[in-house]
């Protein structure tokens, strides 16, 4: 059986983002070793805001990894391997 792993930087209230949708607040731990992190990965499930903003600052420091958007606004797009 498959695992499921959910894995989210949030505040202590609950919140990912502030108010006008920064992110500022999350500090990146330089001893975190993401490419490991993401190599126990299979694939990653995010929103749409989510998704942007996780393309505009590079994506993920892994390996490439089949990524599952979930909107309401975007058009639906099924990519094959």
């Amino acid at each position: 059986m498959r695992q499921l792993r959910y894995s989210v930087a949030a505040s202590l209230d609950g919140y990912i983002a502030g108010p006008n949708g920064e992110f500022d607040w999350i500090v990146i731990d330089p001893e975190i070793d993401f490419a490991a992190m993401y190599a126990g990965f299979s694939g990653l499930v995010m929103g749409r805001v989510s998704y942007e903003v996780f393309g505009a600052t590079g994506g993920s420091p892994g390996p490439a990894l089949p990524t599952y958007v979930y909107s309401r606004t975007l058009p639906r797009v099924i990519a094959t391997a």
